[in-house]
């Protein structure tokens, strides 16, 4: 088996912990479906058909109806239509799902945002490695230059655990430049539960290392697949990873206690 593309997300959770991008991406594991995946799926196709509106549109109440339209759409398929126990379950989770959409009202003005695309599926090919992943939105700001937005529906970690996450946009900034020529000024990650936007300035310089690593990354996935060694690092985010069933790690710490 060799690698043939590689997302952002994965790149991230490579770096975070080869064992995670293993279950993930080499075999595959299903994952639970949660409540808190729901609510991050219906609320950015919400959130992309807001902008689909003209601009006096885009208020609160029509945003909510998008959130409740989209559920519509989403709560009898296969994925969701067994998520809540009862309707009184669904419909908290629907309100607290409202909740944190108000917020985003509080980070920006819809009215004077005009995207230049939303959703935005990108597959670049990167001195031999096939980069592919989907782009929340990216903007031109009133200076002409290019910004990266990525919505998170769950609360902001603390900034320095924010970093796998810029990581992930920086690629996507580096797929932007490839694609148009331009670097963009900035990504941003706007977390509705607070709401917390978090921001980090973008330079050529930062581009090119982030390549650099991309091709260093890539070499060492290629080398984990050919030897199948995908070492477990564990740390705090394992308290919420969905393997720690079948994870060396936790199996380990099982057996010692």
């Amino acid at each position: 088996m060799t690698l043939q593309t590689l997302s952002p997300s994965r790149a991230s959770d490579f770096k975070l912990c080869p064992q995670l991008f293993k279950f993930r991406s080499i075999d595959r594991l299903e994952e639970p479906v949660t409540i808190h995946q729901a609510r991050g799926t219906t609320a950015h196709l919400a959130l992309q058909r807001l902008y689909d509106l003209p601009s006096d549109d885009r208020t609160p109440d029509r945003l909510y109806e998008l959130f409740r339209a989209a559920w519509t759409e989403l709560r009898n398929t296969e994925e969701y239509q067994d998520l809540f126990g009862n309707l009184e379950e669904e419909r908290s989770w629907g309100l607290k799902s409202l909740e944190l959409l108000a917020n985003y009202f509080a980070v920006e003005r819809p009215a004077e945002v005009e995207p230049l695309d939303r959703e935005l599926d990108m597959l670049e090919e990167l001195d031999g490695m096939t980069i592919r992943g989907i782009l929340d939105r990216i903007d031109r700001r009133p200076d002409g230059r290019l910004v990266i937005t990525d919505y998170k529906t769950g609360t902001a970690p603390p900034e320095r655990f924010a970093l796998p996450a810029f990581f992930a946009l920086k690629i996507y900034a580096l797929l932007i430049r490839r694609r148009t020529g331009e670097t963009p000024a900035e990504v941003r990650l706007l977390y509705l539960n607070g709401p917390t936007l978090y921001r980090l300035e973008i330079e050529e310089r930062h581009l090119d290392g982030i390549e650099r690593q991309l091709q260093a990354l890539w070499s060492t996935i290629e080398r984990a697949i050919e030897r199948d060694q995908f070492p477990p690092k564990p740390g705090r985010l394992c308290d919420w990873c969905s393997f720690q069933d079948v994870c060396p790690a936790f199996v380990e710490v099982r057996k010692a206690g």
